[in-house]
């Protein structure tokens, strides 16, 4: 490759992440809504065409901050997931590390749900949205298949995903309550939750059939 080419590159992408570091902390300071591009630029100390440049829109600038937050966020759980450790306990690091987080930097987790506010009215925004919760979903299904095989228990597809799902709700909803009223939810109550969760779910074949199909109960 051409030095001149990969000159090129490189300072595109380290402009993209001193854009990305910059719209974190303007976000975080004035919330997506009070934020503007303009702020963003000074912040970055760049112009607002390089910033339109590579995002195009205030939009598309938190779809890609969040996106990569995401990715952080997964590549983190998967490394903390240890097969080595007793199956319902596997998910105690990681729901501690998520809280600890939380409780340090609560502002990208804001952003995450003035994301989730701002997909409800843009459908191009709410399939982004959607597509971040289908990783997250991915990686809390295999975490299930994986420990479903080390118990020896049966888990299909559809029950690996719908167990995901529920981790899935029950790590954004006590996030959120974390975050707004941390006086009153436990920073381990999340892990203890998921490890009560799975534990149930191993003793019990009825239950894992419920989560597998949850419309039987209605049958």
């Amino acid at each position: 490759m051409p030095r001149g080419h990969f000159d090129r590159s490189a300072r595109k992408a380290a402009t993209r992440t001193r854009l990305l570091e910059a719209a974190a902390k303007v976000y975080a300071a004035h919330g997506f809504a009070g934020a503007t591009l303009d702020d963003v630029a000074e912040e970055a100390g760049l112009t607002k065409g390089a910033l339109y440049g590579h995002f195009g829109s205030k939009d598309k600038l938190l779809v890609a901050l969040m996106e990569e937050y995401l990715a952080a966020e997964i590549a983190e759980q998967i490394s903390l997931f240890d097969r080595d450790e007793t199956t319902w306990k596997r998910p105690q690091a990681g729901s501690d590390v998520w809280m600890r987080e939380l409780d340090a930097s609560p502002e990208a987790f804001r952003l995450l749900i003035e994301f989730w506010v701002a997909a409800a009215r843009d459908e191009q925004m709410r399939e982004r949205f959607a597509g971040g919760l289908e990783a997250l979903r991915q990686m809390f299904a295999g975490f299930c298949a994986d420990s479903a095989a080390d118990s020896g228990l049966p888990v299909s597809e559809q029950g690996a995903r719908n167990t995901a799902d529920v981790m899935l709700g029950l790590s954004f909803g006590l996030g959120l309550m974390r975050v707004a009223d941390g006086d009153h939810v436990s920073p381990a109550l999340l892990g203890t939750a998921l490890s009560v969760f799975i534990r149930a779910l191993e003793r019990d074949a009825e239950l894992r059939d419920e989560i597998e199909d949850p419309e039987r109960r209605a049958a």
